[in-house]
């Protein structure tokens, strides 16, 4: 079970009570949690993505997540601290590096996830072009780049993250794995393009209650927010005013006229 964090701010701004100092900080949950297959930390400069990860545990190399998490400052921040989902069943060094550390990156698109692809030899087969930019055994990175040629095909966000389910089952049904029951566990993201800032709340399973608080689905993703931010994480980093974004829901955020507007497009209906 991997946490993310995603920020947008009307002016560029840091994370670091909701990382380190909050009561459920990331931090915390990642030492509750024992996420301890690496981490990262993705912002921008203008359009372009600047990443730092690791491929140790937060809690290995503390101060160094911390000098991290203190110097960087962005309207768009993205967080993920990992443990690592093992659907092709490799050994644990093959599934440990920088390279599978997230968030994952490319042109100017970010993206954090949370959850198992069960398919991801699959789904490579069917990424054209996209296949090459696949650097790590991490399944999370084969659906980076299934959205980002969703994106292509689509010419929008919105549809492609509308349609990634649809593509994952067609796969899915296709190739007839007898090892899995569905094609992924969780598709929770969070993602931008540099310009708006995206949460997508979709699992298939309900594993249990939340790691801090215990008091929502352990997939169910929550957000806070005034006319200056909003913060979207796996799960609440401190008591509050927090809203749940619901299964099969997709939140958008952006600036207009200095101030932070949201929309939930929900695709249940």
């Amino acid at each position: 079970m991997c946490r993310l964090l995603g920020a947008m701010f009307v002016e560029s701004n840091t994370v670091e009570n909701h990382l380190l100092d909050a009561e459920c900080s990331i931090f915390k949950q990642a030492v509750k949690g024992k996420q301890s297959d690496g981490w990262g930390i993705g912002f921008y400069v203008g359009r372009v993505p600047i990443v730092f990860k690791s491929e140790k545990a937060v809690y290995e190399e503390e101060e160094r997540f911390k000098e991290v998490v203190k110097s960087t400052k962005g309207r768009i921040i993205i967080v993920h601290v990992r443990k690592a989902s093992n659907p092709r069943g490799l050994p644990r060094e093959r599934l440990i590096s920088p390279e599978s550390s997230q968030p994952f990156y490319h042109s100017n698109y970010l993206l954090a996830h949370n959850g198992s692809i069960n398919i991801p030899d699959e789904v490579i087969k069917r990424l054209g072009y996209y296949r090459e930019l696949v650097k790590s055994n991490n399944d999370s990175e084969v659906y980076f780049y299934l959205l980002l040629s969703l994106i292509e095909k689509e010419n929008d966000v919105i549809t492609a993250f509308k349609n990634v389910e649809k593509t994952l089952m067609e796969i899915f049904i296709e190739e007839k794995p007898s090892k899995f029951e569905t094609p992924f566990t969780s598709l929770n993201t969070i993602f931008s393009d540099g310009e708006k800032l995206y949460a997508f709340s979709r699992y298939l399973t309900n594993p249990g209650k939340s790691i801090c608080y215990g008091d929502s689905p352990v997939f169910e993703m929550c957000f806070k927010f005034d006319e200056k931010h909003l913060v979207v994480a796996s799960e609440k980093t401190e008591r509050g005013v927090w809203h749940p974004l619901k299964n099969n829901n997709l939140l958008i955020c952006w600036v207009e006229e200095d101030r932070i507007e949201h929309e939930i497009v929900d695709f249940n209906e």
